[in-house]
């Protein structure tokens, strides 16, 4: 019988394609789908995507109070039918990309201590979470720490590690807190380690060229918002293969906006910046669907990456369909765990259960 998971946070469904892909069976997923307060439940449209992709509707509720009675009488299953729990709570108020982090706690941060809630009642074989990496290392790290308490008073030995994820393959940066949990024995998180990293070049390099506000007819996903007036011409400005604002001339400089400020150029040094063909991509977050936000312009067209570019990046499936605005499809993809890293963890968990599991990391994490 294939080992079953629920997916708490569930967002977009990239933690649960990757453990599907390995044989996993999901029994349940909870997302709230909220973004900004303004926008309200549901705006994002997650759920949808989870359900098209994954076949199981997720549960619209708010974790910080629902409870995992209410969840498993949702979906129809007992206490004992658990083997695994992912719990990838928001990290929005962990960031340190977030000024406000520095001297405020975000109250979403105790939703990582509300995983031991689940745990407690489920008794899973494995916990998995996946978080940035101030989860362990920052300002907020008491969050963590709580939840190490926690899962270990019920028994679980705690794994923790920071990687960057391009070191397993993926086409990006991207410094993650991977953190797993085995009730009742030692587990060690191995993923198999690339040569040589993976480039823009080898992820979307194939994909045919589309111009900024079109769709390619042979694939809704490879589409991208419009660039028009000052915008435009500010892109058809950016050098091609890895260009930044900082390289336009004094004659281009009726093209800046106010971040570009050229006495003080390490402030914002990637807005409308080009990716470059031969290197991984730059950490791809929830704000990539405005070239302005980063460095998420395509490394020779003129426009912003599509949709199916960022999800490429990011380890999703060349099939994956996203729902919702053309907004909330990039924040689909920019909050999701990397499916191809997602894979891997599950795959190491397999491998455990089989009793077949990897020696120690000589890299793990003091705790």
């Amino acid at each position: 019988m294939n080992p079953k998971f629920i997916d708490l946070f569930s967002c977009g469904g990239g933690m649960s394609a990757g453990f599907t892909k390995q044989g996993f069976c999901t029994i349940g997923a909870v997302d709230l789908e909220v973004a900004k307060p303004s926008h309200g439940i549901g705006a994002t449209f997650c759920n949808d995507t989870y359900e098209r992709n994954l076949g199981l509707r997720p549960m619209s509720a708010d974790l910080a109070v629902t409870s995992p009675d209410e969840v498993a009488s949702h979906f129809g299953f007992g206490h004992d039918d658990v083997d695994v729990l992912i719990s990838c709570a928001p990290c929005t108020g962990f960031s340190q990309k977030q000024s406000r982090n520095h001297v405020q706690d975000d109250g979403r941060n105790r939703l990582v201590e509300r995983t031991v809630v689940f745990a407690a009642a489920w008794r899973p074989k494995y916990v998995v979470i996946e978080n940035v990496k101030e989860l362990l290392r920052g300002r907020h790290k008491h969050h963590f720490q709580g939840l190490h308490r926690g899962l270990t008073d019920l028994g679980y030995e705690v794994f923790a590690e920071i990687h960057d994820l391009k070191d397993f393959g993926l086409p990006q940066s991207r410094i993650r807190s991977l953190i797993i949990a085995k009730l009742g024995g030692t587990f060690h998180l191995e993923l198999p380690k690339v040569n040589s990293f993976r480039t823009v070049r080898d992820a979307i390099g194939h994909l045919p060229e589309i111009r900024a506000g079109e769709t390619d007819p042979n694939d809704p996903m490879h589409t991208c918002p419009r660039l028009l007036g000052h915008s435009l011409a500010r892109m058809q400005a950016i050098p091609k293969d890895g260009g930044s604002w900082t390289d336009l001339s004094e004659e281009q400089a009726h093209l800046r906006i106010p971040s570009m400020n050229i006495e003080k150029p390490g402030s914002f040094p990637d807005v409308y910046g080009r990716l470059a063909w031969d290197r991984p991509a730059p950490t791809i977050t929830r704000e990539c669907s405005h070239p302005g936000n980063g460095r998420y312009s395509h490394p020779e067209q003129d426009r912003l990456l599509t949709v199916r570019e960022m999800a490429l990046l990011q380890g999703f499936p060349e099939d994956y369909y996203f729902e919702g605005s053309l907004s909330f499809k990039y924040r689909q993809i920019g909050d999701a765990v990397p499916p191809m890293i997602a894979s891997m963890i599950a795959s190491a968990i397999s491998e455990d259960m089989a009793g077949r599991s990897a020696a120690p990391s000589q890299l793990r994490m003091a705790i």
